[in-house]
């Protein structure tokens, strides 16, 4: 994670239910195939889409669907990636089981490299925080990415048994009250909520492994302990973490076995007027793969992990809360629309360099510092390195999906 200085008709009611109404009322309307509309029996909450965002949105969605079918990618098979607070409660429940699944399976990362991974969920966290030198601040983070959430897509559908596909944390629509969008609740279906407040202070935290200082502002938060509830309140974490108030020496990026709770600590700040739809809009309606990427990551990534706060803002370590994912399919989203608007010139491009801000790396001498190409090689863990350039698409390749 990068920081820089910073219907409508006769009802309005969706009735959630799928029985017959009641007389005097009106039943949910059937969505239209290939409809962006909420699924019948969830109520819409938070802040309305407004019309900008959905009219680029909707461009995106007709141009991704006039392209298939494209291989073995067809309107039939593409995979649906909707809203955390548009599942039902049945697909909500099976995510949270797949990630637990895997937190039961163990590591394949070769001991010798991270000793403290445990899991299959550790091998996500060791190569995440190898690789976050070079795939922050730089022209790999969308690519490397998107790679990346399909891997742990791919991991609980085919290693645990989930049906579905993974799911946005819509930040935007709760941006003035996050903690009432369904991510964030202490049920069964839900995340958890903020961890325990213990109430700290505002610190500065140091990277590792640059040959330039790097500080990172951490505010005090409203939480930082450990999560009390919700279906990961008993995940132990192993690795990591990894930025801290000095450089670790004997530890340097928390690959030994670190066993804790999952901490999370809520800063509303990061949230209310910044994580909005009209920064939405600014992202997906940019000109240049340059401005998106500078908006994404100077605004929108880091924004979306200081806000969830603990584990999830340590920029190495951060897959430790599986929140992350989610979080992370909303980055991927807007960068989708605004390759939508223009897929022929849009779907491969690239910019930055090639190490976080362009400064060479203490532990990687090796890897050049000038700008990123479409045919350098990502580093994706377990032995797999495809070129950037197949982290792009949405429809060829090993992908196969679209926002909803």
């Amino acid at each position: 994670m990068v920081l820089l200085p910073n219907l409508l008709g006769a009802c309005l009611a969706i009735v959630a239910t799928t029985t017959a109404a009641p007389a005097g009322t009106c039943a949910a309307p059937k969505p239209p195939p290939d409809s962006d509309t909420p699924t019948p029996g969830h109520e819409m909450t938070g802040i309305p889409m407004p019309d900008d965002f959905h009219r680029f949105q909707r461009i995106y969605q007709k141009k991704i669907r006039a392209s298939l079918p494209s291989g073995n990618c067809t309107k039939k098979t593409i995979g649906k990636r909707r809203s955390w607070d548009e599942l039902d409660d049945a697909t909500r429940i099976d995510y949270l089981r797949a990630v637990n699944c895997l937190a039961a399976k163990p590591a394949l990362t070769d001991k010798s490299l991270a000793p403290g991974a445990v899991n299959r969920l550790d091998d996500f966290t060791y190569i995440h925080i190898n690789q976050t030198n070079i795939i922050h601040g730089s022209g790999y983070l969308l690519p490397w990415h998107r790679m990346f959430l399909w891997q742990f897509e791919e991991a609980m559908r085919n290693e645990c048994g989930y049906k579905g596909h993974i799911p946005y944390w819509d930040n935007a629509r709760f941006s003035e009250d996050p903690t009432s969008s369904a991510v964030w609740s202490g049920s069964e279906t839900g995340f958890g909520s903020n961890g325990v407040d213990l109430h700290l202070e505002p610190k500065t935290l140091v990277f590792p492994g640059l040959t330039k200082p790097f500080k990172l502002p951490m505010p005090g938060g409203t939480g930082g302990g450990c999560v009390p509830d919700g279906p990961f309140k008993n995940l132990t974490l192993s690795l990591g973490p990894v930025v801290k108030t000095f450089v670790d020496k004997n530890n340097t990026y928390g690959y030994e076995s670190n066993p804790r709770c999952l901490a999370r600590n809520f800063d509303p700040a990061s949230s209310k007027g910044v994580l909005t739809w009209a920064n939405a809009t600014t992202i997906v309606s940019s000109h240049s793969i340059g401005q998106v990427r500078g908006t994404i990551e100077g605004l929108w990534h880091k924004n979306s992990h200081t806000y969830i706060g603990g584990e999830g803002a340590d920029p190495f370590s951060t897959t430790n809360d599986p929140a992350f994912y989610l979080l992370h399919a909303q980055i991927d989203r807007l960068w989708a629309i605004w390759q939508g608007q223009d897929l022929e010139n849009r779907q491969y491009t690239i910019d930055g360099n090639r190490t976080f801000l362009g400064i060479p790396l203490t532990d990687a001498p090796d890897v050049p510092v000038s700008l990123a190409t479409l045919d350098d090689v990502m580093d994706m863990g377990l032995g797999y390195k495809p070129k950037a350039k197949e982290g792009m698409p949405m429809i060829t390749g090993n992908f196969c999906f679209i926002y909803e």
